[in-house]
């Protein structure tokens, strides 16, 4: 598929990641999949919501305890932990998560596609240029409509920081700039096409600090920051070693990220979330992630999820992941969450031949969908906003070379590819010949 900060916010950030005897007041405290501390400090009791998520709640019945002298601290230097797989711990009777009280976690109330144009991509208007030459002259006639549509700007190697000056300009005060940043350490733990990322963690709260350094600097610039896609659906059903080395590690960046993003002013934040073939199924373990995420992002906040990033699922099964996520949840305490839409590719129903081989790249019969919309549809009102969040006519990945992905090669995915993030222009023709609504 696709593709200095103060010491003190270092400090504070990293130390939630630092191992404790005992987890603290509202932290997470057992689950499926969970391998942090199962015991709480004096005061709590581990309270189970549900198979995936326990939570450290304040025990009135209980008596003075002993002092808990916690352990030496460890701070993580690699970003290869391994996870111990730990047993949920039992606490009396599973109590239902509809009666039992935690701390609430809101939605950031604004939603940032309202406030002026969304920003235009310059890449992508080069990339369509380039493109007309060679296409038909109906389809040359559509193309010069298309570049003008708006498109994410990806934050995905090392010189993308020093790019966002120059985009915030750009965008002023009259139009919301939307980065999606996809440099976490071993990015897309189960694909070849797009692996990479940050060498490690420390790399990764630099780039992190880089950006929002230069944000912060032009506040007069209302920012959509997506954040990471892929990984919380790896974090749920990935199992290969390759991405169960790396959980403890990406959930502890993505907290990082929410942490600062979510504290700025003119940021609103969006977790990526997959897209609803993928994790409907698992909505609850989904849920019991994101708490744990979001636990230990105690200064920010995310308006919502991004779902359906460089993927063809239509509106309405997407729409129906929404509210059983949304259901999840509320079961955990997490309300008034959003959902952008990523609608660049899904134009074409391919939801049943997709079904049958799930080949993410490159996808043959495919076409732009939906225009990028802020609150597009009445009758779904979780949407904030449709948004071409993949750039349209980037390949996903490629069959040949030092990156080739086996799923490329499949015989739904269109040949002839280059490297993910690159400009394949057989794609993009494709995609504007399948367009729908036509252009």
């Amino acid at each position: 598929m696709k593709f200095s900060i103060c010491a003190s916010i270092i400090s504070l950030t990293l130390l939630k990641y630092a191992s404790a005897a005992c987890a603290g007041p509202n932290a997470q405290c057992g689950g499926i999949n969970y391998a942090g501390e199962t015991c709480c400090e004096q005061g709590y009791k581990c309270v189970t919501f549900n198979e995936w998520y326990s939570q450290c709640q304040e025990d009135a019945s209980s008596a003075a305890a002993p002092e808990v002298i916690p352990s030496p601290q460890v701070t993580e230097t690699t970003p290869q932990v391994t996870e111990t797989p730990v047993v949920p711990t039992v606490v009396d009777e599973p109590i239902n998560s509809n009666t039992q009280s935690y701390t609430p976690i809101s939605a950031s109330t604004q939603n940032f596609f309202l406030k002026g144009e969304i920003y235009r991509n310059p890449r992508f208007v080069e990339e369509v240029e380039s493109s007309i030459p060679s296409l038909t002259p109906e389809l040359q006639a559509k193309a010069e409509k298309v570049k003008d549509v708006p498109t994410a700007v990806w934050l995905a190697w090392d010189g993308a920081p020093a790019e966002v000056e120059g985009h915030l300009v750009a965008a002023g005060s009259s139009q919301t700039v939307v980065f999606l940043l996809y440099m976490i350490p071993t990015r897309d733990c189960n694909s070849l096409a797009s692996a990479g990322g940050a060498s490690d963690l420390n790399k990764y709260i630099g780039y992190i600090d880089n950006i929002s350094n230069t944000i912060r600097s032009h506040p007069e610039t209302n920012v959509v920051m997506v954040v990471e896609p892929d990984t919380l659906g790896n974090l749920v059903t990935g199992t290969s070693e390759a991405c169960k080395n790396v959980h403890t590690l990406h959930k502890n960046a993505l907290s990082y990220a929410i942490n600062v993003f979510g504290a700025m002013d003119n940021v609103s934040v969006y977790l990526d979330a997959a897209h609803g073939m993928w994790l409907s199924e698992y909505a609850d373990e989904t849920a019991a992630v994101i708490r744990e995420i979001l636990d230990n992002a105690p200064n920010g906040k995310i308006r919502g999820f991004s779902t359906n990033v460089s993927n063809y699922q239509p509106i309405y099964t997407e729409y129906e992941y929404y509210l059983k996520l949304t259901a999840s949840l509320e079961a955990l305490g997490i309300t008034g969450m959003h959902f952008i839409l990523d609608t660049g590719r899904n134009g074409a129903d391919v939801y049943e031949s997709f079904g049958k081989t799930k080949t993410w790249c490159n996808f043959i019969g495919t076409g732009l969908g939906e225009r990028p919309k802020a609150n597009p549809d009445a009758s779904m009102p979780l949407i904030d906003a449709y948004m071409w969040l993949k750039t349209p006519g980037e390949a996903d990945g490629s069959a040949v070379g030092d990156r080739a992905d086996p799923v490329c090669a499949r015989e739904d995915s269109l040949p002839g590819a280059p490297d993910a993030g690159q400009w394949f222009h057989d794609y993009f023709a494709q995609l504007l010949e399948n367009a729908n609504p036509t252009f």
